[in-house]
């Protein structure tokens, strides 16, 4: 077996127990697996789901997700609320879970439904079941007439929303129907929030706005991401004033010509015996003429289509991508896609991914929309690797430091090269500014190192008297080869009181272990953890070998830090969060 499977087994074993959950569901696990082809879950969406469960088991009101784009994170929903929450008794009979939709697109919603909404096969009693998750438009919940009325009228146990960073300021339909409305009355209903970007929510579990359990999705290998595009080569830096579609004045009159890289772009889609290029134009106008100009220079090498919500588009975004399947995959045609602001977060290409030949997008200015877009739609489980991207590498450089370390998003370096590459947001409610804010500040009382064979002695032990046996031979656990092998960021330590950083956890580039190893009594015990809520105690663990060529600290063993009683004090900041998960102006 694979480091991989060795990882995933070990990691629902040992989940399964941690939620003391019973045989069949354990059941359920393995015949959902031994069939992935009929069920479409697959070892990363059921250890998310089993987190996820976790998370709520533990009472947390808050929580968010956070996986990568296209990397099964409907699925993970799915497999959540139909096997893990009915069998640790989180959901009984009758009672429902709500899926709210942020983005008011009808065909993300039939989507939803169909993947949310179909019937499950319990294997322990060989019948098929109703699925307990019910599917709504955010606009729908609003006015419905109130959500307290939805949730009463489906026995609603836990909200799910749909890409956290849409809709979610002060003056969103969710915050009033959430927050001002539904958890007035009923102040006990939890909020599970799902998004490769949930930007506004973390930055509130930062700050202390809000009480946040995150959860981070597990990335397979087979994964194919923003960054394995950019290790790979595959992503080509906006040209300086690029447009795909470039104007001229002469004589009083503009003259349109297609960009010399455009060209490059689509000449590479004709080399193919088929396949798809996607372009993002701003507006209808320009749409429409770029089409004009492809359609007389390659009319006889591919076909040119735009979509939108406009009338003088060829197709709306969704039967535009209904038609573009036909053309590629049953007619073996080559496609140019022109769209005008279309193609964002929850739409899914499906095996489109591997007749894709290039994509060129403009976006460059919001960190969730520049990643998201035609970048983002490329992501996924799919094997090919012979297409090309025009994009902003600056923001999705940042954006894959944060896929490979959401913690990141916190970092004052990190935010402030963002905003020095003129991007001027995390997401649509998070917005990079230059302001003074309160912050959370806990002092470090005490710090004490133990290495590895001291860990194993009586006076180790005694050092660590503050966790109880399970927790400390989990702590032991963590160096070992099988461990720290595989991708273990998101790894609970589940002891109260106590958090923890684990080398293994992160990639080398930025393993906050090792950045934060040299800490001292002056530090900011939140910001070493990322954690503004109370721990009393936090471990860094240097897990890898001495030798190992990851261990750059020469060091394997464990830091203590004691933390002090948390205080109020000005610290610089540069976002500013208008979302609804906290009140404060600035954060």
């Amino acid at each position: 077996m694979t480091a991989y499977q060795n990882f995933w087994d070990a990691e629902i074993e040992t989940l399964l127990q941690q939620l003391d959950a019973p045989q069949s569901l354990e059941e359920n696990i393995v015949d959902t697996l031994n069939n992935s082809t009929r069920t479409g879950i697959f070892p990363n969406q059921i250890i998310n789901a089993l987190r996820i469960g976790l998370s709520l088991k533990e009472g947390n009101q808050n929580m968010a997700f956070v996986a990568s784009m296209q990397s099964g994170k409907s699925g993970t929903v799915y497999f959540l609320c139909n096997y893990v929450l009915p069998a640790i008794g989180l959901i009984k009979e009758y009672e429902s879970i709500l899926f709210v939709t942020s983005m008011r697109d009808t065909d993300l919603y039939n989507q939803n439904c169909r993947v949310l909404q179909r019937e499950y096969y319990d294997c322990v009693t060989g019948d098929m079941k109703p699925s307990v998750l019910k599917v709504m438009k955010m606009s729908d919940f609003f006015n419905h007439p109130n959500p307290h009325k939805v949730v009463n009228e489906f026995d609603v146990q836990l909200i799910v929303r749909d890409e956290d960073q849409y809709g979610s300021g002060v003056e969103s339909s969710f915050e009033l129907a959430f927050f001002a409305e539904l958890r007035y009355r009923m102040p006990d209903i939890k909020l599970l929030a799902v998004s490769a970007t949930p930007y506004d929510i973390l930055d509130a579990q930062f700050t202390g706005a809000t009480d946040v359990d995150v959860i981070v999705g597990v990335r397979p290998p087979e994964y194919y991401g923003i960054s394995e595009m950019l290790a790979d080569g595959v992503i080509e830096d906006i040209p300086e004033g690029f447009r795909p579609m470039q104007s001229q004045e002469i004589d009083g009159e503009v003259h349109y010509s297609i960009h010399p890289k455009t060209e490059e772009y689509v000449n590479h889609l004709n080399a193919f015996e088929n396949g798809l290029g996607i372009i993002r134009v701003s507006n209808t106008a320009r749409a429409i003429e770029l089409r004009r100009l492809l359609k007389d220079q390659y009319k006889k090498q591919c076909t040119t289509i735009v979509i939108g919500s406009d009338v003088a588009c060829d197709f709306s975004i969704n039967e535009g991508i209904k038609e573009i399947s036909d053309l590629i995959l049953k007619r073996g045609q080559r496609v140019v896609l022109i769209i005008v602001q279309a193609l964002t977060a929850g739409k899914d290409l499906g095996i489109i991914k591997e007749k894709v030949r290039f994509g060129i997008e403009p976006r460059d200015r919001q960190l969730a929309n520049g990643a998201q877009g035609i970048t983002g739609r490329f992501c996924g489980y799919h094997k090919n690797r012979d297409f090309k991207l025009i994009a902003s590498r600056s923001l999705l450089e940042h954006y894959a430091q944060f896929e490979q370390d959401w913690e990141i998003f916190a970092d004052e370096d990190w935010r402030n090269d963002l905003f020095n590459s003129n991007v001027r947001g995390l997401s649509t409610h998070t917005k990079f500014v230059k302001t003074q804010s309160e912050g959370a500040f806990t002092p470090i009382e005490h710090i004490e190192a133990l290495t590895y064979d001291q860990l194993l002695t009586e006076a180790g032990r005694e050092s660590l008297s503050f966790i109880d046996d399970d927790a400390y031979h989990r702590l032991l656990d963590y160096f070992k080869a099988t461990f720290y092998n595989v991708s273990t960021k998101g790894t609970r330590f589940k002891q109260k009181g106590v958090t923890v950083r684990i080398a293994s956890g992160y990639n080398q580039a930025s393993n906050r272990v090792y950045r934060n190893w040299n800490c001292n009594l002056e530090n900011d015990f939140g910001n070493i953890f990322f954690k503004k809520n109370p721990y009393q105690f936090g471990l860094l663990i240097s897990n890898y070998p001495i030798n190992d060529e990851r261990n750059t600290l020469g060091f394997t063993g464990i830091k203590i830090l004691k933390s002090g009683k948390q205080e109020w004090r000005d610290q610089e900041t540069n976002v500013q969060n208008n979302s609804m998960y906290g009140n404060n102006d600035a954060a």
